[in-house]
C-alpha cells in the first residue's frame, strides 16, 4: 500500500508541474502572439502623456543617421511630458543591411535593452555598413550591453520578431509614410518633418503639445 501511495503521488506530483510549465509556456506564446500583432513595442519617457512621438527608423538610413543625435537629446530634454516610440521602417531595396540591423535592436527589446542596442547600431552605422558581414558587429554589441547572447540569437531569428518589424512597416504604410525617418504624432504622420536640428524638433513637439491642452 505504501510503494503504490507514493507511486501515486508522485504521478501526481509531475502532473501538477507539467500543467504549471504548459501553463507559463501558453502564456509566453500569447504575450509574443500579441506582441506581433501590435508591432515594437519601444517606449521612452511619460507614459501617461496624451502626446506620443513616433519615429520610423530605417538603420542604414543616411538620414535617420543625421537625425539620430538630435532626436536622442529631444528625448532627454521632454522624456518628463511627452512619451517617445521608435518604430521600423528598413527599406531594404537600398539598405540591404536594415532588416538585420532592425532584427538585432528587437531581440534586444525582448531583454528591456532596445535603446541600448539602438545607440549602438546608429552610433556604429560607419562602420557596419561597410563590412560583408554586419551581423557580427550587431552580435558584438549585444554583447557589449550585456544580452544573454543565447536567448538573443535565438530571437534575432525568430519568425516571431520578424513578424513585429513587418507589423511596424505595414503600419507606417498605412498612415502613409514613404522615406525615413518618418515622424507620426499620436499616430498620424507629421507632413512635413521638421529640420534635423534641437530647435525644429523641440518646435514640433511644443505644438503638439500645445494642441494636446487645448484638447
Amino acid at each position: 500500500m505504501d510503494k503504490r501511495f507514493t507511486i501515486i503521488l508522485l504521478v501526481i506530483i509531475v502532473g501538477f508541474f507539467g500543467i504549471v510549465m504548459f501553463s507559463k509556456k501558453d502564456k509566453a506564446a500569447e504575450s509574443t502572439s500579441a506582441a506581433s500583432s501590435q508591432g515594437s513595442q519601444n517606449f521612452y519617457g511619460k507614459e501617461d502623456s496624451p502626446v506620443t512621438i513616433t519615429e520610423f527608423v530605417d538603420f542604414q538610413c543616411e538620414a535617420c543617421y543625421a537625425y539620430y543625435p538630435f532626436v536622442k537629446e529631444v528625448k532627454e530634454k521632454y522624456k518628463d511630458k511627452v512619451r517617445f516610440q521608435i518604430r521600423n521602417f528598413p527599406i531594404v531595396s537600398g539598405h540591404q543591411f536594415a532588416f538585420q540591423a532592425a532584427r538585432s535592436a528587437e531581440a534586444a527589446a525582448r531583454q528591456g535593452k532596445f535603446w541600448e542596442m539602438h545607440d549602438k547600431i546608429f552610433e556604429g552605422q560607419k562602420q557596419w555598413e561597410q563590412t560583408q558581414n554586419p551581423q557580427s558587429i550587431f552580435d558584438g554589441y549585444a554583447e557589449a550591453i550585456g544580452l544573454d547572447m543565447e536567448k538573443y540569437r535565438t530571437d534575432r531569428d525568430s519568425s516571431d520578431v520578424a513578424a513585429v518589424i513587418n507589423k511596424d512597416l505595414a503600419d507606417v504604410k498605412e498612415i502613409g509614410g514613404t522615406g525615413t525617418p518618418t515622424f507620426a504624432i499620436n499616430g498620424k504622420k507629421v507632413e512635413n518633418n521638421p529640420q534635423a536640428s534641437v530647435e525644429e524638433l523641440s518646435k514640433m513637439i511644443d505644438d503638439a503639445l500645445a494642441e494636446a491642452e487645448q484638447n
